[in-house]
């Protein structure tokens, strides 16, 4: 292998590496942006499990308080 040659590998190894690089800090911000908006979907979840019980025991009341011998 000339001089020539292997410059020439040297240097598409390091645009090889560059691009792994970039990729590599793309998929890091991908996975930290998925990762906040996966906590804030939990956050939400939650939120709506926490007025779900109320709604379901309102929506019982009302049933009751509308037709007391529908039971």
């Amino acid at each position: 292998m000339s001089n020539e040659e292997l410059v020439q590998t040297v240097r598409e190894l390091a645009i090889r590496l560059s691009n792994a690089e970039i990729d590599r800090a793309s998929f890091k911000a991908q996975a930290i942006a998925l990762a906040n908006e996966n906590d804030q979907l939990k956050k939400q979840v939650e939120e709506l499990k926490a007025k779900l019980p109320k709604e379901d025991s309102q929506e019982v009341n009302s049933e009751v308080k509308q037709d007391p011998q529908a039971k």
